[in-house]
C-alpha cells in the first residue's frame, strides 16, 4: 500500500514529523522544502509505503500466523 503525502507547516516541525513518520513507514521523496504560496511556512511531498507489504496479498503482513 502506498500513499502520497503533502506536509505543510514550519520547517522544524516538518523535519520532526518526517522522522516520526519514518519510524512506521518507508518514505520516498527528495525532502526538498518549497515555500508556501500565499501562506506562511513550507511544504514537502513524500510517498509513504508500509514496509514489507505484499501488494498482491490483501490480507496484509499480520494476517499470517
Amino acid at each position: 500500500m502506498t500513499v502520497q503525502m503533502r506536509l505543510s507547516g514550519d520547517p522544524e516541525e516538518i523535519e520532526v514529523m518526517v522522522k516520526v513518520l519514518a519510524v512506521v513507514f518507508q518514505l520516498d521523496g527528495t525532502g526538498r522544502l518549497y515555500t508556501n504560496r500565499g501562506a506562511e511556512g513550507v511544504r514537502c511531498y513524500l510517498t509513504a509505503s508500509i514496509p514489507n507489504s505484499n501488494p498482491t496479498d490483501p490480507s496484509g503482513p499480520d494476517q499470517h500466523r
